[in-house]
């Protein structure tokens, strides 16, 4: 029988390609049904399948008092248009300071949309815009900057683990983890369901799909990426690629950013 998150897999990337093509948001119940029909008798996990047996992090992290969280989005549309979204998450529990930083550009200009918020001394400070033109504000109180930043991890939340295959041990930021990618067969069924759907306006076929997770010995998910290549009804190329990190975990300090005397002054 096929394995349901492999369904829940192919689900995410109709959507996410679905919304970064403009379209699509009736295909998606039909995808569903497709890749059911078309993998119907076949094991969605397939052979070599041995999964993470992952843990919620926020114990491990509130207990190591620190850490770094950054995710990367980097997607080329059916225009050839290049999208880029940065968010990182700096956390130093132990001193009650976090920074948040996210940032987007298209064609490597940047499109207004970043932002930072800096938490110290139980006051939140928020800076928006660009460097010519920003505004700042302040507010007493703090933000969860812990659930936000895990919240980026994507591996607990699919549930991917049965399609998923043991690769072996490697060191990431200094930690010995072991890697897992989704199976092929997984990855096939993620395309032939793509496929499906590929005739509906705005969503793409998936021509290639990868997902990594690298674990750590407390069984907290270090590193993601999905990544993906696809062509839309048109013939035109489409790409995207995630990458989730959790860095620093113990070891991160806040330092007060560039733009806090500012901030200050201006909502003194």
């Amino acid at each position: 029988m096929q394995s349901s998150r492999a369904i829940t897999l192919l689900l995410v990337v109709v959507m996410l390609t679905a919304g970064c093509l403009g379209g699509g948001g009736g295909a998606v119940s039909d995808a569903m049904a497709d890749a059911e029909a078309g993998a119907a008798g076949g094991d969605g996990a397939g052979p070599g399948a041995d999964g993470p047996d992952l843990t919620n992090p926020e114990t491990v992290l509130r207990d190591a008092g620190s850490f770094t969280v950054s995710w990367r989005y980097t997607g080329v549309d059916e225009s050839g248009v290049r999208t880029e979204v940065h968010h990182d998450y700096y956390a130093d529990l132990d001193a009650e300071r976090s920074l948040s930083v996210t940032s987007s550009s298209r064609d490597g200009q940047s499109d207004g949309g970043s932002s930072e918020q800096f938490v110290a001394d139980g006051t939140t400070y928020i800076r928006t815009g660009s460097a010519d033109a920003a505004t700042y504000g302040s507010y007493p109180g703090t933000a969860d900057v812990v659930g936000t930043a895990i919240g980026l991890s994507q591996a607990r939340a699919y549930g991917t683990n049965d399609d998923m295959a043991n690769r072996g041990t490697e060191t990431f930021d200094g930690v010995t983890v072991t890697r897992y990618e989704l199976t092929e067969a997984s990855s096939q069924l993620i395309q032939a369901g793509s496929a499906a759907t590929s005739g509906s306006a705005g969503v793409a076929e998936i021509t290639d799909f990868h997902y990594v997770v690298l674990v750590d010995e407390n069984g907290v998910s270090r590193y993601e990426s999905w990544s993906f290549t696809g062509r839309t009804q048109e013939g035109q190329q489409v790409s995207g690629e995630w990458e989730y990190a959790l860095t620093g975990v113990g070891s991160t300090t806040v330092d007060d950013p560039e733009w806090l005397a500012a901030a200050r002054a201006a909502t003194a």
